[in-house]
């Protein structure tokens, strides 16, 4: 079993390392040859679950093997042809259309930015974009007659573009920069829904079909959210999601408030319909998904220091931001990067036709040493950069750590581990000490400040400017993660009606826990297919995972920093003598030690025991989180007296 899983998975690696870097003129061939090996491993698991369920009546030792290899969903060939076709359809739709402008858009005054869009889809097939109910009511739009389209576009895609230009990078380059950043903002967070969700809605509908029918007919689930669900090994994950979402909620709610009080004085404009307790517009928070508010923290805590700044003044390239992920690992004691992991990834440089996402990749060769990533730079984000590379190495060494173990058990002991296992070295990585090491930050930050007005005399302003920089990337993507996978759950299940409810039902959704709104009615948007704007809903990823790793990862590195300084985790008299952002993990051998034991049994047993090796607990929790950034939640609620302001929302 172990030997033919290994060929089968070799294969697949293959055919998904060609997809994110080759041309588009080889996908179509990779994309059938995927539909043939998904078909075949479909017969080759059907046979060998079958088999393994004779042997396990006599009581083989082999039990968590089958069990991780044979859950899951049983679709038919023809089904798995039908839902190769598919999810190819919806992909190409995310990755390849693209939202356009006439090239000479801003030469003239009287050029309008709503009537004069239009999307390529592709194929290249390009046509007028109707945006009339979602725009500005102030919008002047030429009716319903569309426009003639120009000999010449400036087209953008999903992808990097809209996604930069949502976290105002580049404005300039649309229309000119003739338009107000509000204006340009709500176009591109307007456009891009238009142009991907309404193509998807029927295919994704269909797909749902499929799955739950394989997840029936498979693992004997009632839908395909069960069988997700079923990865984790959490009986009740849906409890438990709820429980740590409302755990961190509260801190959520203050940096809301907050951020919507510099919402409000930063776009008067865009922003006067918005109360003191009002939902915010999407579209002004940062990223195509309200995910990332880091554009508010120098409004918040102005402060000399600027760490993305500090990154771009080193002019770092992408290997040399690889080489210091690289150093920061092996710094524990854990295994340098192979020779076939320099000789084949793809760093500093875009994957044939110009497309990049951040991957790590496990090739599954014979000997175990050809591991991958893709990372390739942007220029107006290199701390976001180092991000992603430290990030996509965890992937790498936890691959690596496990490569021993048989086949079925090399993945780590889930997805959710895989996830928190970087973000926690992450969270090692930026420590004031380890910038300072990595000539970012002058030692003089590391001092605390005399008379300084904050309320912890052992830190000092830089300390506080970091973390909430920390928050407005981190803690906005939580909610995000929770919504995504809660509503495709209600869609699963059939809890909620896919089709003229889908979509209200995601707003009911945002607006409820998220505390955000679209900028157009809710209304208006029945007929469109908002969460499509997402790139794992066309991916068909689960978000729990992320989730659960947004609270792991903190749980993790205050695991490893008490085995840093202690030898142990086991021990909860041994408290962390600093605040927890401030510990250094770097050249540990002690938490290494830790690491290499845990990462080194993969799959092979439950999450469980992993994480009560690094961090002496047995349950998931967001109690690390809280504590990481606990000065700033008191900053916080100083702010919010100081300032009268009203913490929550009506809906």
């Amino acid at each position: 079993m172990n030997a033919e899983l290994h060929a089968l998975n070799r294969e697949a690696a293959q055919y998904g390392w060609d997809l994110s870097t080759q041309h588009q003129s080889r996908v179509e061939f990779t994309l059938e040859s995927m539909v043939q090996l998904a078909q075949r491993k479909a017969a080759w698991l059907q046979d060998t679950c079958d088999e393994g369920a004779l042997y396990r009546q006599y009581g083989w030792p082999y039990d968590r093997a089958y069990y991780l290899l044979c859950r899951g969903p049983r679709n038919t060939p023809e089904e798995l042809s039908e839902m190769a076709q598919l999810f190819s359809f919806i992909q190409r739709i995310y990755t390849e259309s693209e939202v356009c402008i006439p090239a000479n858009c801003g030469a003239s005054s009287s050029d309008d930015l709503w009537s004069n869009t239009f999307v390529r889809y592709p194929g290249l097939s390009t046509g007028h974009l109707d945006l009339s109910f979602v725009a500005p009511a102030s919008q002047e739009l030429i009716s319903s007659t569309p426009t003639k389209l120009p000999k010449q576009l400036q087209c953008f895609s999903g992808e990097p573009d809209l996604e930069r230009l949502m976290l105002s990078e580049g404005m300039e380059r649309v229309c000119r920069g003739r338009f107000l950043n509000e204006t340009v903002l709500r176009w591109a967070w307007e456009s891009w829904r238009m142009a991907v969700g309404p193509p998807m809605r029927q295919s994704y509908g269909r797909l749902i079909e499929l799955m739950n029918s394989g997840c029936m007919r498979g693992a004997n689930h009632r839908d395909a959210g069960e069988c997700w669900r079923e990865e984790l090994e959490i009986p009740e994950l849906r409890i438990l999601v709820d429980r740590l979402w409302h755990e961190v909620k509260p801190f959520y709610q203050k940096l809301h408030a907050v951020v919507r009080h510099f919402v409000r004085a930063k776009h008067p404009k865009e922003t006067s319909s918005i109360d003191s307790d009002g939902l915010i517009p999407a579209h002004l928070l940062g990223g195509m998904w309200s995910h990332s508010w880091m554009g508010y923290a120098r409004d918040i805590i102005p402060h000399c220091v600027d760490i993305d700044r500090a990154f771009a003044d080193t002019n770092w390239t992408s290997l040399d931001l690889v080489r210091r992920a690289e150093d920061l690992y092996a710094s524990l004691g854990l295994s340098r990067m192979t020779d076939e992991f320099w000789k084949h990834s793809v760093i500093g440089k875009g994957a044939a036709g110009g497309k990049c996402h951040g991957t790590a990749a496990n090739m599954f060769a014979d000997g175990s040493s050809d591991f991958r990533m893709i990372v390739c730079p942007r220029s107006e984000a290199p701390a976001q950069d180092f991000y992603v590379t430290v990030h996509e190495m965890g992937h790498i060494v936890y691959y690596m750590e496990a490569s021993k173990q048989p086949t079925i058990f090399s993945d780590g002991t889930t997805a959710a581990f895989q996830e928190a296992f970087g973000d926690a070295m992450y969270l090692g990585a930026v420590t004031p000490q380890h910038l300072v090491r990595l000539g970012l930050l002058d030692s003089k930050h590391m001092a605390p400040e005399k008379m300084a007005p904050w309320a912890n005399s052992t830190l000092n302003s830089f300390d506080y400017a970091f973390l909430l920089r920390m928050a407005l990337a981190k803690i906005p993507t939580i909610p995000f993660e929770y919504l995504m996978d809660q509503y495709r759950w209600d869609i699963f299940d059939g809890s909620v009606e896919y089709g003229q409810d889908a979509n209200s039902y995601f707003w009911f959704l945002l607006q409820r826990q998220q505390g955000i709104r679209p900028p157009s009615a809710v209304r208006a948007r029945h007929p469109l297919f908002d969460p499509a704007s997402v790139y794992h809903l066309s991916d068909n990823t689960p978000f729990v995972r992320y989730f659960l790793a947004s609270f792991l990862s903190y749980q993790i590195y205050e695991g490893l920093c008490r085995g840093a300084l202690y030898g142990t985790v086991s021990n909860p008299a041994n408290e962390i003598p600093m605040p927890l952002h401030r510990c250094d993990l770097y050249g540990s051998k002690k938490a290494g030690k830790l690491l290499r034991k845990s990462l080194a049994r993969g799959g092979s047993v439950h999450w469980t025991e992993v994480l009560e090796e690094l961090t002496g607990d047995v349950e998931l929790s967001g109690k690390s989180l809280l504590r990481y950034y606990q000065p700033l939640s008191e900053f916080l609620d100083r702010f919010i007296e100081r300032h009268q302001l009203v913490v929550g929302w009506e809906h």
